[in-house]
């Protein structure tokens, strides 16, 4: 039964927090947490609108809450005559909105006792609907070690390929072995683990901006010198290729395999500085620096902490700004024209007005020799010398000391990756422009997306704050508030129609212009 009575009354029954589940659900689409009864009807509507829209059912179920909880998977192998074995454990706490970020086996977690009752229970499972080939079966343990059951997955799964790393299997080719009705290669007994693996999964997203779904195309990704240097990286893209809005925004997979966690954790978080994406925002840094927190060295993780996190507004999901001489480098690029030698070589100095994210500043440049430049931000004068290494690469020298970077420029807009960070820079017009986006009277979408919900009509009042209209992307629905009070004059957005990044979807007559 799913009238929203009956729901209402079986939550109150449960107790809360719970989460409303869409019965056809994954990936946490159609999921929504609720910690208190006057929340859940608009989870109830949110979480069927998503169910409906993914998978053509809007049908759902409740489940209490394990606060806490570390979420960890086993991988079950089962053939056609009757053998079936488990090949450890995956430990996915690492999460945010319920979707798996990093992924690592063996667990820091799970001990040899626990391990054993894990593989046993999913084993089990396994048999009882008598399974044949890959699955995943999931538990969440709480912080007493008490796993309780979440549900199977009937397939391999995104982060089988630490499973691969840690006992040298191929379990793609134990798929097409098991459906040709060959037994498994191995029993249970011969199985071996060795060594530490961990998957991070690089998404195109904006961790500082509530992990907003990113789209647009890829100028710069090269991920052959990781490859080089042994990481497994598993991705469909390619240099100008386009992100698009219809897709789960994962990029790609960087896996990697150590003698223990310290020694995989290194290679990772090299592998996620050496291999920078340019032309859309990633998580790249925020993986860096979750690999680098106390809380993830020291195994503290619980599926629901990164939220926390973001929440509380936590250093970790601040974006960090660029220092003086990353604005002095971009003056530097710039003035020597980059790859697209727009601007010519002059004895005579200059201004460039550069922009990061609303902030300006003016970078006075006097070009030298031989990519030798001197430049004045703010009363601080320093030299700078250039020299590009290759397509996108450029080795610079500053204060005596050496760093090289890797930018692309387009329309304008200079993406660069240095020291870890990427940032994306505009030379601003000499002219005044006038910014929409800063607009309160024009709301726009902020990508490219179905429009969900419209929850206003023409001429209603509307305060600072309110809902306004819901647009859906990658997985997530984004609801645009009023930016100030007054009345609605125009709709452009249709429920249920796709917009464009950047579209305009309504038009207020602001209470402080009338």
């Amino acid at each position: 039964e799913q009238s929203e009575q009956r729901l209402v009354k079986e939550a109150v029954a449960l107790g809360f927090p719970l989460l409303v589940k869409a019965v056809a659900g994954g990936g946490g689409r159609g999921m929504r947490l609720v910690r208190q009864a006057q929340d859940l009807p608009q989870a109830l509507a949110s979480a069927r609108r998503e169910a409906q829209s993914a998978f053509g059912d809007d049908k759902l179920m409740l489940e209490r809450l394990i606060e806490n909880a570390r979420h960890i998977e086993i991988q079950v192998f089962a053939d056609t005559q009757g053998q079936t074995i488990h090949l450890g454990e995956r430990d996915c706490t690492s999460q945010r909105r319920r979707q798996k970020v990093i992924e690592e086996s063996p667990s820091p977690v799970v001990d040899a006792a626990l391990r054993d009752r894990l593989g046993q229970d999913a084993v089990a499972a396994a048999r009882a609907v008598g399974y044949q080939g890959a699955g995943t079966v999931e538990f969440i343990v709480d912080d007493e070690s008490r796993h309780y059951f979440l549900e199977m997955n009937t397939r391999l799964q995104v982060e089988h390929a630490v499973t691969e790393m840690v006992t040298g299997l191929d379990l793609v080719e134990w798929q097409f072995r098991v459906a040709a009705g060959e037994p498994l290669p191995l029993t249970q007994s011969e199985i071996r683990f060795q060594g530490h693996a961990i998957e991070a999964r690089l998404y195109a997203e904006d961790p500082y901006a509530g992990f907003a779904p990113q789209t647009g195309r890829v100028h710069r990704w090269q991920p052959q010198r990781a490859v080089a240097q042994g990481v497994r990286v598993d991705s469909g893209m390619v240099e100008g290729d386009v992100m698009s809005p219809w897709y789960d925004p994962m990029v790609a997979k960087l896996v990697v395999h150590g003698q223990d966690r310290d020694e995989a954790i290194r290679r990772l978080r090299l592998a996620l500085l050496d291999t920078p994406l340019l032309g859309l925002r990633t998580n790249a840094r925020f993986l860096v620096d979750l690999l680098d927190h106390a809380a993830f060295r020291q195994a503290q993780m619980t599926t629901a902490l990164i939220d926390q996190w973001q929440e509380e507004g936590a250093p970790l999901l601040m974006q960090a700004a660029p220092d003086d001489e990353t604005w002095c480098l971009v003056a530097a690029l710039l003035a020597q024209g980059a790859e697209e030698g727009w601007r010519a070589d002059s004895v005579a100095a200059f201004d460039l007005r550069l922009c990061w994210q609303k902030v300006h500043r003016v970078v006075r440049v006097l070009p030298g020799p031989a990519g030798l430049f001197t430049l004045e931000l703010e009363g601080s004068t320093r030299t700078m010398r250039t020299s590009c290494l290759q397509e996108g690469s450029v080795r610079f020298e500053v204060d005596g000391l050496t760093c090289t970077a890797q930018w692309v420029l387009r329309e304008r807009l200079l993406h660069l990756a240095v020291r870890g960070h990427v940032f994306v820079f505009e030379e601003l017009s000499p002219f005044p422009v006038v910014h929409a986006a800063s607009d309160a009277s024009r709301v726009l979408s902020p990508v490219a997306g179905r429009v969900s919900q419209v929850q206003v009509g023409l001429g209603d009042r509307v305060l600072a704050g309110q809902p306004l209209v819901c647009v859906e992307a990658m997985k997530m629905e984004m609801w645009l508030n009023a930016k100030a009070a007054g009345e609605i004059s125009m709709i452009h957005a249709l429920q249920g129609g796709q917009v464009q990044s950047g579209a305009l979807l309504l038009e207020i007559m602001l209470d402080e212009l009338r």
